[in-house]
């Protein structure tokens, strides 16, 4: 669709909209000049009782058939469905001949009195009108036309004479007011699209400002159930702490006791007493959820096609100019064109800023981050290695395809934000991984393709 654009390439307003304006604004104007001179002009008529009372009749009967002619014409326009520049232009005509009648048969030295009434209202006609430049100067032309034809039948003085009596008057005043329309047309034409532009620049930035306020919602809801996930967490891992210690003291407890008595009765009760804390540990031990999903049952998915690597240095870049947190290297090939995936953009930029966080917390500070995507096994994987200096990016870039992690390897490194973001990559059926090596520490996010 052809487009008109300001200067910035943002701000569209198409053809069809910019000319269905302008057509309104025409339309408006000439309305105003019809009805005002179909109101107005008879009353032109006290002039022709003053200035020409033999005629005066003649002239008002004169005056009431030109606006019963403009009143019909304009009323078939508007039945018809037209544009109101047919009956513009019956206008114009109508009252150039007749001007050019009636300054030809009054008398002489009221001749200028006429002439410049006409010139007056050509003036006012151009003031008012809103159309191209071009149609003002065939007007005057034409009355011009009209004027001489008029000169020829009804008048008998020379065109000196005539020139004199308000002829010129006329001629000066009609053509240069026809200069009026020229600036005016440019002028609204450039309005109307600037205010075009704006309609729609506060139309987008209304939309724009719901969007974010409904987004803001969603991260204040999002925010709000993983604070209290984390808080639930924090209380029951709380509480299996203190359950925990709490068996292991009462098993030292037992032990000491066995140790120090050798009795045979005596040990039976203290293996009873052991095998009642096994039992209450067997029945903590279910008190934990066995599917972790459950807890992510209320989170409500909006998947969309996603691009992961743009997502990612969006967040990158956001944690190094808002947080400053040094620089992340992205080790990609921008020349490929990596796949979409299916995810919620809110929660998916969660899991980067809670990853990013995570990293940076539990890295040192001159660890170098090495960011890197691959696809494999229908997946793609987002690589982020926190790697010491001396150590070359390339060397560790695939030792988490082969890493098995053990008990020792998840001691460190991770905090709540590792923990929501893996539920949320779990909830959009993705992985998150975490590998601590000897030399650096990995983290692998996945998603199915």
């Amino acid at each position: 669709m052809p487009t008109r654009t300001g200067t910035s390439a943002a701000i569209y307003v198409s053809d069809a909209v910019y000319e269905k304006q302008l057509t309104k604004k025409s339309t408006y104007y000439a309305n105003i000049i019809i009805w005002t001179v179909i109101f107005l002009y008879p009353l032109l008529g006290i002039l022709d009782y003053i200035y020409a009372y033999p005629i005066y009749q003649a002239l008002f009967l004169t005056k009431i058939i030109i606006v019963v002619l403009i009143y019909a014409v304009y009323d078939i326009s508007m039945r018809l469905g037209k544009p109101a520049y047919f009956a513009l232009h019956t206008t114009v005509i109508l009252i150039s001949i007749n001007a050019s009648i009636i300054c030809n048969i009054v008398p002489f030295d009221i001749a200028p009195v006429f002439f410049m009434v006409f010139a007056s209202l050509s003036m006012l006609f151009n003031l008012a009108v809103f159309w191209h430049p071009a149609n003002s100067f065939g007007h005057f032309f034409l009355a011009l036309i009209f004027l001489a034809v008029g000169y020829h039948l009804f008048n008998t003085v020379s065109i000196e004479t005539y020139i004199t009596q308000g002829a010129g008057l006329f001629i000066i005043t009609f053509f240069f007011s026809c200069f009026i329309p020229m600036a005016r047309y440019s002028i609204i034409r450039k309005n109307t699209l600037n205010d075009l532009r704006v309609k729609n620049t506060t139309a987008k930035l209304n939309l724009l400002h719901e969007e974010l306020i409904d987004k803001n919602q969603q991260v204040e809801i999002s925010n709000s159930r993983l604070t209290n996930l984390v808080m639930q967490q924090d209380s029951f891992m709380a509480f299996v702490r203190e359950d925990i210690l709490n068996f292991i003291g009462s098993i030292n407890l037992s032990a000491n006791a066995m140790r120090d008595f050798g009795h045979e009765r005596q040990n039976l009760h203290h293996i009873e007493t052991i095998n009642e804390n096994i039992i209450r540990l067997e029945q903590l031990a279910e008190l934990f959820p066995n599917d972790h999903s459950d807890l992510s049952s209320d989170i409500v998915l909006s998947l969309k096609k996603v691009d992961l690597l743009a997502s990612t240095q969006a967040v990158a870049n956001c944690m190094i100019n808002s947080f400053g947190y040094p620089d992340i290297n992205f080790s990609i090939d921008l020349q490929k064109k990596w796949p979409m995936v299916q995810l919620d953009q809110l929660y998916a930029d969660q899991i980067l800023f809670n990853l990013f966080a995570n990293c940076f917390k539990f890295c040192d500070k001159n660890d170098f981050i090495d960011c890197r995507m691959k696809e494999s096994n229908s997946k793609l994987h987002l690589i982020i290695n926190c790697i010491p200096p001396g150590i070359e990016a390339d060397r560790v870039a695939n030792e988490w395809e082969s890493a098995v992690p053990t008990a020792q390897s998840l001691q460190q490194g991770l905090g709540p934000g590792f923990y929501i973001a893996k539920l949320l990559a779990e909830k959009m059926e993705g992985e998150l991984i975490y590998h601590k090596y000897q030399t650096h520490t990995c983290y692998v996010l996945a998603f199915n393709l």
